[in-house]
């Protein structure tokens, strides 16, 4: 998958089991509009080339055609590494917003308290595409244009689920340890009691006679 791997680039994907990125839908509209701001740079410069047909415009038009292009690129990239990474313990959010500069956050699976989502408008659904909000104690966060996000809540909330279930297995596990320890020490105790009172008993019987 290209997102995984132009994020190894940034973070340590290890123990990630699942990325979540926004809806194709939003890219697509991104690649429309600049196509078309593109289309109309070539007219415009076909129309100008036509009453002038100077070398430097050629030029010009060829500067500000790239310009546009990697402005696109740059802007696309950013929206399309955008996404959350699933672990068996937390949430990683990615977000970057340029060449060089992201952000990382890590939300607990403990953390979290409630997982819903949200569809603002008609395109919304007509799409399927929504904004995924997730409360960690005073703490919102809002990841946008999710394709299903019904879905997507539903995924989230059973890794949640089974977080907490690996969670409770795992304090069982060790209650159940530490009580076995416990019964080995008292019963270490005891033997040690017994032999010393066994020791004990044995010599009064000796200083008797």
């Amino acid at each position: 998958m290209l997102r995984k791997y132009l994020l190894q680039k940034y973070i340590e994907l290890e123990g990630v089991e699942e990325i979540l990125g926004h809806s194709s839908f939003i890219y697509l509209r991104w690649v429309v509009s600049y196509t078309f701001l593109l289309f109309l740079v070539y007219v415009g410069y076909s129309v100008w080339h036509q009453a002038n047909s100077a070398e430097f415009i050629k030029w010009i038009a060829g500067v500000l055609w790239l310009v546009l292009f990697f402005c696109w690129l740059f802007s696309f990239l950013n929206l399309y590494l955008d996404c959350l990474l699933f672990t068996k313990g937390s949430i990683i959010v990615f977000l970057r917003d340029g060449l060089l500069q992201y952000r990382t956050e890590i939300f607990d699976w403990s953390r979290i308290s409630v997982v819903s989502y949200r569809q603002d408008s008609f395109l919304d659904k007509l799409c399927n595409k929504g904004d995924i909000l997730i409360q960690l104690g005073g703490i919102d966060f809002t990841f946008t244009d999710v394709h299903s996000p019904k879905k997507a809540v539903a995924r989230i909330l059973f890794l949640k689920k089974r977080y907490e279930e690996e969670q409770g297995l795992k304090i069982e596990h060790d209650l159940a340890n530490d009580n076995n320890r416990f019964e080995v020490l008292v019963n270490t105790l005891w033997g040690i009691l017994q032999e010393y009172m066994d020791k004990n008993g044995h010599s009064g019987q000796d200083d008797g006679f």
